[in-house]
């Protein structure tokens, strides 16, 4: 992809992709341009349909930057998307790339990029995002407990909260599912990403569609081999419930209340799913040895 490219957060601090640019232009770039390259940059953004919004502006030199090493830019950009086939797929619209090809004709720059999930959240004027990290040690090599994790319709065997799962779209480096739970008794749908890291053995997930109570929830499962027979398997939340509609979440709870219900039920489902893998893969391994 062209690194001129990118997308960032929708503007409610529930986004799913930050795409940060950092622009590097020439001294013989006159602000003009400089002005107009962004004006057009956002307009083919916003108009494409594919882009919920687009920000730019200065870099402010500090005096260290004088002499650090690598580019230092002096502008930069974010454009913000739903999700990474969006970009992909404003990324490949020919506009872009012409618009792209004309003003590298015209003037000199250089861009460096990166796409990734919002970092900051208790900066933005919203409510902070919890993170919490679960871990178990499983007695099976990690050869058995990776497909175990990488087989989300078999959650709804394995996760006795987890009624119903649904493979919406899959290949072999991401899921798209459809989970029916029972959260406290009420049964809940959401649509979850998953994106699988073979090489790494981890699994990044992220709700598209939120849980009625939940503003943001993404985290990853992680099989680290702990030698040849045992697996370090962790499991990470990042969360935060809605933001508040009338003094209230979902209709009915107050922010510090839906907060304190969330926390509470990652808590509880981390050490149960957990342990669900922990005695399915044992299970597997042991029916292993026997065979």
């Amino acid at each position: 992809m062209d690194p001129d490219i990118g997308c960032r957060s929708d503007g409610e601090g529930i986004a799913l992709i930050v795409h940060t640019l950092i622009y590097r232009f020439a001294d013989s770039v006159a602000e003009q341009d400089r002005e107009q390259f962004f004006t057009e940059l956002r307009d083919a953004a916003l108009k494409s349909g594919l882009i919920k919004d687009f920000g730019y502006g200065a870099h402010y030199l500090l005096p260290v930057d004088e002499h650090s090493k690598g580019m230092t830019g002096n502008a930069i950009a974010q454009f913000a998307c739903e999700d990474l086939p969006t970009l992909r797929k404003f990324s490949e619209l020919p506009l872009v790339h012409d618009l792209l090809a004309r003003w590298r004709s015209k003037i000199d720059y250089e861009a460096a990029y990166a796409n990734h999930d919002v970092l900051l959240t208790s900066t933005t004027g919203g409510n902070p995002m919890h993170h919490t990290e679960h871990t178990v040690t499983v007695d099976a090599p990690v050869e058995v407990v990776w497909p175990v994790l990488v087989d989300v319709e078999g959650y709804a065997r394995i996760f006795p909260p987890t009624e119903k799962v649904t493979i919406l779209e899959e290949s072999p480096e991401h899921q798209i599912a459809r989970l029916v739970v029972d959260v406290n008794g009420v049964i809940q749908s959401w649509v979850s990403r998953r994106d699988i890291d073979v090489n790494r053995r981890v699994i990044a997930y992220r709700q598209l569609e939120n849980a009625p109570m939940m503003g943001y929830m993404g985290g990853e499962w992680r099989a680290l081999p702990l030698g040849d027979d045992k697996t370090q398997l962790v499991l990470t939340h990042d969360f935060k419930p809605r933001e508040p509609v009338d003094g209230k979440v979902a209709g009915k709870y107050t922010y510090e209340e839906a907060d304190e219900m969330i926390k509470a039920a990652v808590e509880r489902n981390s050490v149960a799913d957990l342990g669900a893998v922990k005695i399915e893969a044992e299970r597997l391994a042991a029916e292993g040895q026997a065979a």
